[in-house]
């Protein structure tokens, strides 16, 4: 006859291979480290709280940093970046590069400033002109999904070469002379305001929302992060590899010419030489942000708290005073020590 046994209230049952040995609290420092490992995780959230930290230091020690037109100046500047590095973000996603997105900057800027001063209806020219410089950006688009997947050319050499050719043109065609007289409905897209924040706030929220959401969301999104990772497995697999790296350089297109619309329409003029340095602080946003060089790991959400510091980063050290090339160089170290710490959480995952 089997003994019964009875349980008293609150106390578990032992289950066969349970130890009748109690589980010790965690020790003070092991919690440390637990706590440690979760919010250091991942280089998104060292950014992350970095931009938090320095970003209060800048409230209370820089002179002018908390005014608030300079904060919301800092915010435009902020949509032009994020929105170039979204579409830098969707690149680096398989482990390329889009060299071509300030040139996609200027030749929409020029030719859709050239278009816009025709004449005739102020609006039907502003719908047509902004028309043209999306259709131009998607163009280039096209062309550098083409070149990487068709003819199989490494993204940095083909980018690269529609880099130089449309830039030259850009300046070709100008004789480096800007384009003014725009018509004051396509104005209004840089230079409104809607709640006393200036329109292309709330297009850079826009996009970044849209973008999180194709790339964390969607079928695409997953076959973005598949390629990136192996592309070899994701064509076992039945993934459209050459599409979804099309894509991608469609997404950089696309997003180059909404950034280029925004600041051809602030600046009120068409420019040949438009988002002009802007190269590196686009490809420092996406790297501070998280993605890796290599594919397969990133997110939009990071890419823009990479933007955000950097823009930060320039205006408070342009307060303190400090000489423009000592600025780059430090936004050249910190690029450098992000991608070291992606290099070194990736070993530490293996």
């Amino acid at each position: 006859m089997k003994e019964s046994t009875t349980i008293e209230p609150g106390v578990r049952p032992l289950t066969p291979g349970s130890s009748l040995q109690a589980k010790s609290a965690p020790r003070p420092a092991s919690l440390r480290r637990q706590i440690a490992s979760r919010a250091f995780s991942s280089v998104e959230r060292m950014s992350m709280l970095f931009f938090i930290v320095y970003f209060l230091f800048c409230v209370l020690f820089v002179n002018k940093f908390a005014n608030p037109v300079n904060l919301l100046n800092m915010l435009v500047q902020c949509a032009d970046l994020i929105i170039l590095a979204c579409g830098m973000t969707f690149v680096f996603m398989n482990g390329g590069i889009d060299f071509s997105l300030t040139a996609t900057l200027a030749l929409g800027s020029i030719f859709g400033a050239r278009v816009m001063t025709l004449g005739g209806d102020p609006l039907l020219m502003t719908v047509i002109g902004v028309a043209l410089m999306l259709g131009i950006g998607l163009g280039i688009g096209v062309l550098n999904g083409l070149t990487v997947t068709r003819l199989r050319m490494p993204s940095f050499i083909a980018t690269m070469a529609t880099q130089l050719i449309f830039a030259g043109l850009a300046l070709w065609y100008t004789q480096s002379a800007t384009i003014g007289g725009l018509p004051r409905p396509f104005l209004l897209i840089g230079r409104g305001t809607l709640f006393g924040v200036q329109l292309p706030v709330f297009i850079m929220l826009a996009v970044v929302a849209l973008s999180a959401f194709v790339l964390h969301r969607t079928v695409l999104g997953r076959y973005i992060f598949s390629v990136g990772t192996n592309h070899r497995t994701s064509l076992i697999s039945g993934i459209p590899v050459k599409k979804t790296i099309f894509s991608l350089f469609l997404f950089s297109g696309g997003l180059a010419a909404v950034s280029g619309i925004i600041m051809t329409s602030r600046s009120g003029a068409g420019m040949p030489a438009l988002g002009k340095g802007m190269l590196m602080d686009i490809v420092g946003a996406v790297v501070i942000g998280g993605t890796s060089v290599t594919g397969g790991k990133g997110s939009i959400l990071g890419t823009a708290v990479g933007a955000a510091l950097i823009i930060v980063l320039n205006n408070s050290l342009n307060l303190l005073g400090i000489e423009w090339f000592i600025i780059n160089a430090l936004k050249g170290v910190m690029i450098v020590a992000v991608a070291l710490l992606g290099v070194l959480l990736s070993t530490n995952d293996r």
